[in-house]
This record gives C-alpha cells, structure tokens and sequence, in this order.
C-alpha cells in the first residue's frame, strides 16, 4: 500500500471515529442502557383504589438500572387501563404490576356480563363485614319461610334461623363492586382513631349498615335471580 493511501485511511479513520463518539455518546448508548416503559405521568398522583386511565400515564425510555419488578411495557399499557390502583402511584414513577389491582372488577362484556343491582328488599340477610371487591355465594330462602319464623328473628337466633333455611347456593363465586347504604353512599372499613393490625379487625368497624349491593352477573344468572325472587317469592 502506497505511504500516501495510508496516510488517507488513518485519516479517514480517525476522523470517522471522532464524528462517531458523539453520536455514540448523544444517540446509541441511551438506546443501549435505556428500555421505554411506562411511568405516571410527571405531577400527576393516582390514589390508592382509583381507577386507571390511560391519560393518567406517558411512555418514556429509562435507564436499565433504574428499571423495577413486573415492570409494565408500553405493549402492556392497554392490559391496565380500567383496573384500580393497589397503592399510591406518585408521578414520574416507574409502573409496576405490584401497583395494580387485577381483582376483576372489569365485567366481560362478551360473556353478557354487567353490575347489577341488589337491592335491600330483595336480600334476607349478608354479612356485616361484606366490602367491595368480596367474592360471594348467593343463597335463595323461601320468603313464606321467613314470615313463618318472623317473631323468631332477632339478632340472637338470626344466624341460625339463615342456617336452618339455606340449602346449596344457586350462583357462586359472584364478585361485589359495590357495598353501599341506604343513602348510596359506599360502606367501607371505619378505622376511626384507633388503629388496628389486621385487615379482619378493621372490617369489624364499617362506616354504615349495609343495605344494597351491586355485583357482576351475566344476563342469564341475574334474570334467575329476578324470576326467584318476583315470580317465586324468594329473597336473597
């Protein structure tokens, strides 16, 4: 190789490898450490139990190192939206499954599903610690039962008078998205001053007396219900 082609390929190399450096530096090496997820959107903070929107969040690329467990991927944005928060979600943060609450409190609409309404004249009896996001089974009794057995339920003998007139239940594992009271308003753990440790003491203290429910039913099993209880007498 002739002294002056070497000459301009030293040249040519060093220069490529100086222009190369900052773009290195500006361009490559984020794309390189850095992967895009998803994070909540700066100035913005999602409570504890509030429902997510996708207004609520932005994509933007963060450093590997920085990058959390169950880490949520722009691809997965779509998979959160309409899902609660499970705790405090600051802005700026990076998201994580961790943060969501995946109870399903979505209804499928595929499968016909809707919240329906249970009223306080349909329902017999619940428990007083029932709370949103409760799995239930719902038991049907003879309403001609109950007036029968009317002067003999009180608070004491309640629980086994329900005991002596429940059989199999006719729908399981029904999800409540709403407990409320007889002013609409929902009926949630009352903790008041004093603190308690676990999270079945806490429902011990509600903040009303339950009186109507809202659930997840497909068409089918809530039309059962109504037939049982308009056509059949039965309460819930």
């Amino acid at each position: 190789m002739k002294p002056k082609t070497k000459v301009t390929l030293g040249i040519l190399t060093f220069v490529t490898a100086a222009a190369f450096t900052p773009v290195y530096d500006l361009f490559i090496k984020d794309k390189i450490d850095s992967v895009e997820v998803v994070v909540v959107k700066p100035g913005k903070d999602i409570q504890k139990n509030e429902q997510l929107l996708e207004s609520m969040f932005v994509i933007e690329r963060r450093d590997k190192k920085d990058i959390v467990k169950d880490v949520i991927y722009p691809e997965d944005l779509p998979t959160i939206i309409g899902y609660d928060s499970s705790q405090l979600m600051v802005g700026n943060s990076i998201v994580s499954k961790k943060m969501i609450d995946y109870d399903n409190l979505i209804p499928d609409s595929a499968e016909g599903e809707a919240i329906r309404p249970l009223m306080s004249d349909m329902i017999f009896a619940q428990p007083g610690s029932l709370r949103r996001k409760d799995t239930i089974d719902i038991y049907l009794v003879d309403n001609a039962l109950i007036e029968q057995d009317a002067e003999d339920i009180t608070d004491g003998v309640r629980a086994e008078t329900v005991k002596n007139l429940l059989k199999e239940p006719v729908l399981k594992d029904v999800k409540v998205v709403y407990v409320k009271d007889s002013s609409n308003r929902e009926v949630t753990n009352d903790i008041g001053e004093e603190k308690t440790t676990t999270k079945t003491s806490e429902r011990l203290n509600a903040t009303g007396t339950i009186s109507d429910l809202e659930v997840i039913l497909n068409e089918e099993d809530f039309q059962k219900l109504m037939k049982e209880v308009i056509e059949n007498d039965k309460k819930l």
